[in-house]
């Protein structure tokens, strides 16, 4: 049977055309963060940070991933921020526990400091460019991503006490409490920043002994009236019975809260780089215009007053200890000044005590010696 040619070729086109597609989706933003986001729910951070990263550098169409890669990216810059001010004053604490006689050890410390600290600037950099993109643009984005309860760098809080106390951890338990950290601090702004939009798919949990319902509200981060309006059978919120059947809504997306995420990673960016500090002010005055001054329960005055003031206080710190050490000399000056008078006088009995016992010896008094001398 004779196979007709045109149809061959067709068939071929069809095959290379598909082929070339898959390659080239690889290669496509929305493919790319997927694969960003299954690293980040698995606690990669490093791939995670990669594929960012290559949507933030290659994504010319500025589509939506491009915002949430920038978005997930900052959560995770923030949190490794916050991680390396806590590492570095978890090891600050440690190294005045050191002998002075062990210089080696107290060297290993300072330098794990002062790598923790310049680190956490270097990122600032970086968060404040990127979350600058979002404040132009305050793109509404939808998030859904599951970061799971267990954290997979699970370390031991003795090795904190253990580096508190002067001891230095091995390299590969150093590794696992620093992504541990990390993996609670990213968590921490992932809760702060992202506000749920709706929920469906009711499941039900059995209640526990103590609980109540503000708990469980918070337990699984469900708005309080929702779930007294899904559980209207319990009398009584603030009393629960074990094993009592409880109604839960499952959240079906996030968006993000943006007056939150520029408080919250303004804030960190300030702790760990004061001298970026007109940088971070710009960028929370101008969010707060944006979102139309709702501060939700976020105090932006207060960042902001902390932020314009922060210098002014320093000096007034400053001026408090060079008066104390003013205060400190003129007591000094004044000790001396009685301690003059003193001398003086001591020289004047001397000298009448001469006058009117011309037998007193010569050695006892030399009119050559400086009185002030002293």
């Amino acid at each position: 049977m004779k196979i007709n040619k045109s149809i061959v070729m067709s068939v071929l086109l069809v095959l290379i055309l598909i082929i070339n597609f898959q390659v080239l989706a690889k290669d496509l933003p929305f493919e790319i963060y997927k694969q960003g986001v299954i690293s980040f729910e698995n606690q990669d951070w490093s791939e995670a940070d990669h594929y960012f990263d290559e949507i933030v550098l290659n994504d010319l169409s500025y589509s939506d991933y491009l915002a949430k890669s920038i978005y997930l990216k900052t959560i995770l810059l923030a949190a490794e921020i916050d991680k390396n001010m806590e590492l570095k004053n978890i090891f600050s604490v440690g190294v005045n526990e050191i002998p002075f006689k062990e210089k080696n050890r107290r060297e290993e410390f300072a330098l794990k400091i002062d790598n923790y600290q310049l680190d956490a600037k270097r990122k600032v950099d970086t968060l404040i460019g990127l979350a600058n993109y979002l404040v132009a643009n305050l793109p509404p984005l939808e998030i859904n991503i599951d970061i799971k309860d267990n954290n997979s760098w699970d370390y031991n809080p003795e090795w904190i006490n253990q580096i508190k106390s002067g001891s230095l951890l091995s390299e590969a338990k150093l590794e696992i409490l620093e992504n541990g950290i990390l993996a609670e601090k990213v968590k921490d702004y992932l809760q702060l920043t992202l506000e749920a939009q709706s929920f469906n798919n009711l499941f039900v949990v059995k209640a526990e002994e103590g609980d109540n319902l503000y708990y469980l509200s918070k337990k699984y981060e469900v708005p309080l009236s929702l779930l007294l309006k899904l559980n209207s059978h319990i009398e009584n919120p603030d009393m629960i019975y074990p094993n009592e059947r409880i109604y839960m809504p499952k959240r079906n997306y996030s968006t993000i809260n943006y007056p939150a995420y520029f408080y919250y990673t303004s804030n960190i960016s300030y702790q760990a780089n004061i001298k970026r500090k007109d940088d971070i002010s710009r960028l929370v005055v101008k969010a707060y215009q944006l979102t139309n001054g709702d501060m939700s329960d976020i105090n932006y005055k207060d960042l902001i007053s902390e932020v314009e003031i922060k210098e002014y206080r320093d000096k007034i710190k400053m001026q408090t200890e060079q008066i104390r050490l003013q205060d400190k000399e003129i007591e000094e000056i004044k000790n001396k000044y009685n301690q003059l008078i003193k001398e003086l006088q001591k020289v004047k009995d001397q000298t009448e005590n001469k006058t009117n016992n011309p037998g007193v010896k010569a050695g006892d008094y030399d009119p050559t010696k400086d009185p002030l001398d002293y």
